[in-house]
């Protein structure tokens, strides 16, 4: 007992040591375990949408030692027909016996379709993660519960979209894509999509095709079109077309923008698109089956589908004159200069504004000196010009000083003759018998008339004159009133003149009234004025276009063409009545400058010997 006791620690420490190299044995088991994974492509190697999916898968599974990856490849585009599929089937069945897979990762869907026909009896109970699956109904994964992954869902909507945002003008969309298992899939996809462009986007599928049809159909579309590429790799009399060459045959006969929804696509061509990356499927792919073989399928969906990215090409941006700010917003661009190509472009545009601005103070000075000689020029020019201003203001002065004794001589002569006959009227030995009254009276109210008709003249021609301008007062009345009360007026003062007027009625005016009044007397008075003894004067009133007409009509002496050209530049050629009457000029003038206050013009018809047309035509304020 002793004896066991004292060797205690040592049998210890031997059972320590052990359990130590028994855990560290397991441990190692546990770390070194390897499981092999099937990666099983539709297509095969070499092909670009393959080789991406693989790049994701690699990306993934490469940082993972105890993953052994089997690559297998059923090479459906190249080859596709019952005889081969026959083959397949007897190749895997086979295959199937040596490896046990821990989990299987098909791609595209003629690898999806093949382990929905057989993975059951090839591969039971092992999980199947799938990627690149177009059209896929989710529904039918209930019958395959050990299927997890994630659709092949190219954004048909979101590229069609990019189209019509990035050339509004382009209506006509042609869709090129086969009549293989992957294209008949995407024909499917695109039956749901296509009616909502309906009313805005008019498309043609192109499906039944060769090679030589296809470029001849390209090469006849016009600026209004745009090509839409889904899948290209066997023509109708089954040859195996690839990416590379599908999109070749057409970009070299093609002068309009070429879309597409996958990334196998780009840098060959295309303008760019909503794009589906076959890498994001495969890595998505692979992270997936090491979750399963890690936790296993528990909680984890059967179908998932991965956001697709706009990405377009700036070279073929630049060929289609199309900026960043026409793209869809969250857009990403390819083949964007590098950053030492910018900084020399940046380089180059910098000296080339250095040497505008050097030519710009060039021509600037120059210009400067020229103008310099043209302010001489232009001095004396203005000098000149001073000149002949002075000249005309002393023309003007002499003008006034003219005017003012007209106006003067006219005022004097009509008072004079108001003053005579006033005397003879209150002379008490100055008899007249009635008729000889009666004209006294009326030659009496002539005098008047004329000598109010000249101060209302000058009244209104000083108001215009003035600084602050007239005064409009608007209101509303009959045209027609005006023109009666001016003939009623002038028939009574000079009875050797007849008037007639032809009157439409209700022409009411919304206008000043006595600037109305004002304009007829004075174009009625100088109608008067000169027209023959017992001539007549046709006053008329209309209205047309929404506008009224007073038409004032004599037969009287008319005017040469010069005289109607001084009057519209308001320095009128002045000229006596046939009765001796001397003028002042005002009236005309000042008609003129009011019908422009009053929104108003003057037509005037004239021709010597024939009479003159004055014509006012009132506008609607």
């Amino acid at each position: 007992m002793h004896k066991l006791k004292s060797n205690f620690p040592l049998l210890l420490f031997c059972l320590l040591l052990t359990l130590t190299s028994y855990f560290s044995s397991s441990a190692k088991d546990i770390v070194t375990k390897e499981y092999d994974v099937l990666i099983l492509q539709s297509y095969h190697q070499g092909l670009e949408w393959t080789d991406s999916i693989s790049s994701g898968i690699l990306n993934v599974m490469n940082q993972n030692h105890h993953i052994n990856l089997v690559f297998e490849y059923l090479d459906i585009k190249r080859n596709d027909n019952d005889a081969y599929q026959l083959a397949l089937q007897n190749i895997y069945k086979t295959k199937a016996k040596d490896i046990p897979f821990k989990a299987i990762i098909v791609a595209d869907n003629a690898a999806f379709d093949f382990m929905c026909k057989h993975g059951n009896q090839f591969y039971p109970n092992i999980p199947v993660i799938y990627c690149g699956v177009n059209n896929l109904n989710p529904e039918i994964l209930h019958k395959y519960p050990n299927f997890h992954g994630f659709g092949e869902k190219a954004d048909h909507y979101g590229t069609l979209s990019s189209i019509k945002k990035i050339f509004p003008q382009r209506k006509n969309i042609l869709i090129i894509n086969d009549n293989t298992i992957t294209g008949k899939a995407i024909t499917n996809e695109l039956r749901k999509v296509l009616p909502f462009f309906k009313n805005e986007l008019n498309f043609e599928v192109f499906s039944d095709f060769s090679i030589e049809s296809l470029q001849e159909k390209v090469s006849k579309l016009s600026d209004s079109c745009a090509i839409y590429l889904l899948v290209l790799n066997r023509d109708k009399n089954n040859k195996f077309i690839s990416y590379r060459n599908g999109i070749n045959t057409i970009k070299k006969v093609s002068n309009v923008p070429i879309f597409g929804s996958w990334d196998f696509y780009l840098n060959k061509g295309i303008f760019g698109g909503k794009i589906t990356s076959g890498y994001q499927q495969g890595k998505n792919a692979a992270l997936l089956a090491l979750k399963i073989i890690e936790s296993g399928s528990q909680s984890i969906p059967q179908y998932t589908e991965l956001e697709n990215t706009y990405i377009f090409d700036h070279n073929e941006m630049i060929n289609f004159d199309i900026k960043a700010a026409q793209l869809p917003k969250g857009s990403q661009t390819i083949n964007q200069p590098e950053t030492s190509d910018f900084l020399l472009k940046i380089s180059l545009a910098c000296v080339i504004i250095l040497i505008v601005i050097i030519f710009t103070l060039l021509i600037w000075l120059k210009s400067k000196q020229k103008r310099a000689e043209h302010l001489k020029v232009l001095v004396s020019e203005k000098t000149s010009e001073l000149n002949k201003t002075n000249s005309e203001l002393q023309q003007a002065i002499t003008d006034k000083n003219k005017f003012f004794s007209i106006l003067a001589h006219d005022l004097r002569g009509s008072i004079g003759v108001i003053l005579g006959i006033s005397g003879l009227l209150n002379d008490e030995d100055f008899k007249l018998n009635p008729p000889e009254g009666e004209n006294l009276e009326k030659d009496l109210l002539h005098v008047a008339t004329q000598t109010n008709a000249l101060l209302d003249d000058l009244f209104y021609w000083g108001i215009n004159q003035s600084k602050e301008g007239p005064t409009i007062e608007i209101s509303q009345f009959d045209v027609n009133e005006i023109i009666l009360d001016t003939c009623k007026t002038f028939q009574i003062n000079l009875g050797n003149i007849n008037f007639e007027t032809k009157l439409q009625e209700n022409l009411v005016l919304n206008t000043d009234k006595n600037i109305c009044k004002f304009i007829i007397r004075n174009i009625v008075q100088n109608a008067m004025k000169f027209s023959h003894k017992n001539g007549s004067v046709i006053i008329s009133s209309y209205s047309k276009n929404n506008c009224v007409y007073v038409e004032i009509k004599d037969n009287g002496i008319g005017m040469p063409p010069h005289v109607v050209e001084s009057i519209y530049k308001k320095s009128p050629i002045r000229k006596e009545g046939l009765s001796g009457q001397r003028t002042t000029g005002l009236g005309l003038c000042t008609v003129l400058d009011y019908l422009e206050i009053i929104n108003g013009e003057m037509q005037i018809n004239s021709q010597i010997d024939a009479g003159s047309t004055f014509t006012v035509i009132f506008k609607e304020n």
